[in-house]
């Protein structure tokens, strides 16, 4: 698969991600999220955990996958450069 594939694949996976986010926070609040193929397919309070355990499982997929923290609450965020 080429690196643009990927790409396409992994931005497929994060605009679904952002566009069924109401219905993930309805499941899967104060989680992170991780989406393949349009389809949540593991999730996890611990990013590290989530992403160790799905780099085993998913070997070369990897790359595909969207990750997210959902959650009801706003979160404040601080851009450091």
């Amino acid at each position: 698969m080429s690196i643009a594939e990927l790409i396409s694949k992994a931005e497929g996976n994060s605009k679904w991600l952002s566009a069924n986010y109401r219905q993930l926070v309805k499941k899967y609040n104060d989680e992170w999220v991780a989406v393949l193929d349009k389809d949540v397919i593991d999730y996890d309070k611990d990013l590290k955990r989530l992403s160790a355990r799905l780099r085993k499982k998913l070997d070369e997929r990897y790359s595909e996958v969207a990750f997210d923290y959902v959650t009801k609450e706003p979160i404040d965020m601080i851009l450091v450069v």
